[in-house]
């Protein structure tokens, strides 16, 4: 999808260009190279955003005080994932590519044992990080 509004963007600033429209072709590439410049910057935020709260979080529950979680596992890009206490990258990765396969997470305790989180670190992530709508495991009858 990304890459048809690149295209798109593309042909457009070209047919300005041809058509003789200098101003506007040129107005287009330079909020083109603007709008690239800026992206690196907005994860960089992301992350750093992160990384505060999370340290923070972790810091209050030391201290024995009640933590609202605040990353929702389903909605969190994978850099925000990767911050997470014994998270990597790469399970980052792997976990927004189950999100995007097989759907929403349907539970915190799913997404611990998808991405086989080490138990020391299981309290650290349920602290911080939750899923909007539980769903129920499924019953399996006596």
């Amino acid at each position: 999808m990304r890459a048809l509004i690149v295209a798109i963007y593309i042909i457009t600033m070209f047919y300005f260009i041809f058509r003789g429209f200098y101003y506007i072709s040129g107005s287009m590439l330079i909020l083109g190279i603007i709008f690239i410049m800026c992206l690196p910057m907005h994860k960089k935020r992301s992350i750093e955003n992160a990384k505060r709260r999370i340290v923070s979080a972790l810091k209050q529950k030391q201290k024995g005080e009640t933590i609202k979680p605040f990353i929702e596992v389903n909605s969190a890009p994978w850099f925000v994932l990767a911050e997470l206490p014994g998270v990597s990258i790469e399970a980052a990765k792997q976990a927004a590519e189950l999100r995007k396969h097989n759907g929403a997470f349907p539970s915190i305790n799913v997404f611990i044992a998808l991405l086989h989180i080490k138990q020391i670190y299981v309290e650290h992530i349920k602290a911080v990080a939750y899923v909007k709508k539980e769903i129920p495991p499924i019953n399996q009858g006596k």
